[in-house]
C-alpha cells in the first residue's frame, strides 16, 4: 500500500502543477480592443504626418506606438505560447525605433516605407491572432 501511495504523489503534484499553470494561462486576458483601436488609429495618424513631411506630428505617434507595442509585446511574452506574437510585436518595436531615427534625419521616404511595412507588420499578427 506504502508503494502504492508512493506512485500516486507524483501524478497528484504533476495534476496539480497543471492545473495552476492552465488557471494563470487562462486568466491572461487578451489584448485590449481599446488598445489596439488606439494602435491602429495612432498608425494612420502617423502615416498622414510621415506624407506631409511633419516631422513633429510623425515623432510623437511613432513614439507612441513604440510604447503601446511594448504593452503587447508583454502581453504575449506573458501568454506563453504566442511565439508569433512575441515575434511580430518586437517587429512592430524595432520599426518605430527606425521611423524616429528617419523621421529625425529627415528621411520622409524611407520612414514611408518603414510605416508600410509596419503596417504589414499589423495585419501579419492580425492573422495569426483574430479576436472571434
Amino acid at each position: 500500500m506504502k508503494l502504492l501511495s508512493r506512485m500516486h504523489k507524483p501524478t497528484l503534484v504533476i495534476s496539480a502543477l497543471l492545473a495552476v499553470a492552465s488557471a494563470v494561462h487562462a486568466a491572461l486576458p487578451a489584448l485590449d480592443m481599446d488598445l489596439m483601436q488606439t494602435i491602429e488609429d495612432t498608425n494612420k495618424s502617423m502615416a498622414s504626418h510621415i506624407a506631409g513631411s511633419d516631422a513633429a506630428g510623425s515623432l510623437k505617434d511613432a513614439q507612441e506606438l513604440h510604447e503601446l507595442f511594448g504593452a503587447v509585446e508583454a502581453h504575449y511574452v506573458g501568454k506563453g505560447d504566442a511565439v508569433d506574437g512575441v515575434e511580430l510585436s518586437r517587429k512592430s518595436l524595432q520599426l518605430t525605433k527606425k521611423i524616429t531615427e528617419q523621421v529625425g534625419g529627415k528621411d520622409f521616404t524611407g520612414a514611408s516605407e518603414s510605416a508600410t511595412e509596419l503596417s504589414r507588420t499589423c495585419r501579419a499578427c492580425h492573422t495569426f491572432y483574430k479576436q472571434s
